[in-house]
């Protein structure tokens, strides 16, 4: 047995043991639940394909103390797996990026496990936090199922990944019975990955804003059991930078903070998947969404929505010819989805490009398929 398939079978091992022997981990879980010292829940699901559910990720906060008066402090823990796909839009020799028919398109699966502190701040009439500090270490194993070079990117190969997160966050939000979201929900993170940890392989640092707010236009039946119709406005807006001696891919292709978000490719609603995987990522997505009426049971609820997103980028680390290059996107349309019981929504969305994208000319009206909303 030769020594790298020997190697990938001891790091495959030590993935599987360190993501199902952790806890889950947990964040933003609120109050403490009917005085209890622990919480258990999903915490979200993997697709493949970016639909077909592959995998879960679970999470659980233990609330055996309190730090600062009326405020909770939860030491929490997520762990997570799941079988995905992933797709490299950049040249793997070069770094420069690539027309999306040309994309290297491979199957990875992934495990991944934090534990953590949040600790309250300033606390709601609910009893959680309005104001939280958090601290964290996360851990990934990425196996990408591929025969990519790693010239330019040192974990074109897989990775076995380390990093800290430190930040604050801010959350006001409320949901009602009908399905009506209102509130204010920001946070701010700093994320280092050390190479020392990470076998070179990955030796980042990142630091990301983020913001959503919800603001409620009208309930046509506010007091009646099942809702009729209501409607909001959603917004979301994040500006995300990174960097360092080797920054991993799934770093490049996604925005940061306690949850990962889709690349800005993904979040401009129209261009390709895991493109435009930049150094420098801001995007903001604006929504009028309706809700309503009641299907069957009251918790399952039809939504209709109209959008508009758009989005800069600047930098591809370690490119050639296009390490300086930048450029905006931006998409309209609109779309439907089912809310089952508050947990996942299913539905789909059209748009059009307003801006043409680079690296897939010509075609500017797309659709696509939902397990959950945008945001």
């Amino acid at each position: 047995m030769s020594g790298g398939v020997l190697t990938r079978r001891r790091t495959l091992a030590a993935c599987a043991i360190l993501a199902f022997a952790g806890a889950a981990f947990a964040q933003n879980l609120g109050p403490r639940p009917d005085d209890r010292d622990w919480s258990f829940g999903l915490a979200g699901l993997r697709v493949w394909k970016g639909f077909v559910p592959s995998g879960l990720d679970l999470e659980a906060g233990w609330y055996g103390f309190e730090l600062l008066e009326g405020t909770n402090t939860v030491l929490y823990s997520r762990i997570g797996g799941g079988y995905q796909n992933k797709a490299l839009t950049r040249d793997p020799l070069s770094g420069d990026p690539i027309l999306y028919e040309d994309a290297e398109f491979f199957d990875s699966p992934n495990f991944q496990w934090e534990l953590g502190i949040a600790q309250g701040l300033v606390g709601r009439d609910d009893g959680s936090n309005l104001v939280e500090a958090f601290l964290y270490y996360r851990g990934r194993c990425d196996i990408y199922l591929n025969d990519l070079p790693t010239d330019v990117f040192a974990d074109a190969g897989g990775i076995f990944g380390t990093s800290f997160l430190a930040g604050i966050g801010y959350d006001s939000t409320g949901k009602d019975a009908h399905g009506l979201i209102s509130g204010l929900l920001a946070e701010g993170s700093f994320e280092y990955g050390p190479g020392a940890l990470n076998a070179e392989l990955s030796d980042f640092w990142r630091a990301n804003a983020k913001a959503a707010g919800f603001l409620p236009l009208f309930d046509l039946d506010p007091g009646a059991a099942r809702n009729l119709l209501n409607a909001y406005l959603a917004g979301f807006a994040s500006a995300d930078r990174a960097g360092g001696n080797s920054v991993p891919m799934y770093v490049n292709q996604s925005f940061g903070g306690r949850d990962l978000r889709d690349s800005l490719g993904d979040c401009v609603r129209g261009y390709r998947w895991t493109s435009y995987d930049a150094e420098i990522k801001v995007v903001g997505n604006l929504e009028a969404r309706f809700v309503g009426p009641a299907l069957g049971l009251p918790a399952i609820l039809p939504v209709l929505y109209g959008f508009f997103d758009a989005g800069w980028y600047s930098g591809f680390a370690d490119a050639d010819a296009s390490v300086d290059d930048s450029g905006s996107l931006a998409s309209a349309g609109g779309g439907a989805a089912i809310d089952l019981l508050g947990v996942a929504q299913v539905g789909a969305w059209a748009s059009y490009r307003l801006v043409e994208d680079d690296y897939e000319p010509g075609k500017r009206f797309n659709w696509g398929m939902e397990l959950f909303l945008h945001f």
